[in-house]
């Protein structure tokens, strides 16, 4: 999970999602087509080898059963996007 990243075009991607859904990522995780939306956005983040390894059926399997855990991570790592570097 620390190789997980997400860059600031799938940063856009979810927060134009969940702008048009009117609903944070929390509401948007604990629901199951959603979940499987967002699943969809961070898998096209992916390198593409991680890709190939890591189907989209499979990550949305494992982004909906560990949302709680998962949920932490992500959230922290949009805002770690929204922090000036240093």
């Amino acid at each position: 999970m620390q190789q997980f990243e997400i860059n600031n075009y799938i940063k856009k991607q979810i927060t134009e999602y969940l702008e048009a859904k009117q609903c944070d990522l929390q509401i948007a995780m604990n629901d199951e087509q959603m979940n499987r939306e967002l699943a969809a956005i961070l898998h096209k983040g992916f390198p593409t080898m991680v890709q190939k390894f890591y189907s989209l059926k499979k990550f949305e399997t494992f982004l909906w059963e560990k949302r709680e855990f998962l949920y932490t991570h992500i959230h922290a790592r949009l805002e770690a996007l929204n922090r000036p570097k240093k």
